[in-house]
């Protein structure tokens, strides 16, 4: 992500809840007491700004609360294919990383902390192109928190032209510990 200061984040959610989600390097390594310096496509993950982070109640099951991160960022000319769009795998790309933010709010506002988890599934669906330069808007909601599985839907919108480019929806789950035997 860009170095952001958290103060220039939107919403209710807690000032340790947005600072632990704008340096997510830094949290992943907390998180496995590791000291990785870099990430898969860091020159695309430093372009995404967080500009909100809000704890809602679900408009369906009111006894339900929801997180929801918005997130800005423009189309370079690293993330697109050979027909001048976004690319599809950099679309996967910020749908895994940004769904994942809204899973962690929710995890971080209900039992006050974020667990490791991986990836179990992620559908996509692609539904207009977004071109070079163009203005993305990347809505994150939480679906579900369970003590195994978490969920969020993510929809990447064009703030240029106003019609959503790309909806997915990213089931992850906390990672068996295999234990080695010598």
């Amino acid at each position: 992500m860009t170095t952001q200061n958290p103060a220039t984040i939107s919403g209710n959610a807690s000032d340790d809840i947005k600072t632990f989600l704008v340096d997510p390097q830094l949290s992943f390594n907390t998180l496995v007491q590791g000291n990785f310096t870099t990430t898969f496509a860091q020159c695309i993950v430093e372009k995404i700004y967080i500009s909100e982070v809000s704890l809602v109640q679900n408009v369906i099951e009111p006894l339900m609360q929801e997180s929801r991160v918005v997130c800005t960022m423009q189309v370079a000319e690293d993330m697109i294919n050979g027909m001048g769009n976004l690319h599809g795998g950099c679309s996967a790309l910020l749908v895994d990383l940004c769904s994942t933010l809204a899973m962690v709010a929710l995890q971080m506002h209900i039992t006050g902390k974020p667990t490791v988890t991986v990836s179990q599934a992620m559908n996509l669906s692609f539904h207009a192109p977004a071109g070079l330069g163009e203005n993305l808007r990347i809505i994150n909601t939480s679906m579900s928190i369970g003590t195994r599985v978490v969920s969020a839907k993510t929809e990447i919108w064009s703030a240029t032209h106003h019609r959503m480019v790309v909806s997915g929806v990213h089931l992850k789950m906390t990672p068996t510990r295999k234990t080695i035997k010598l």
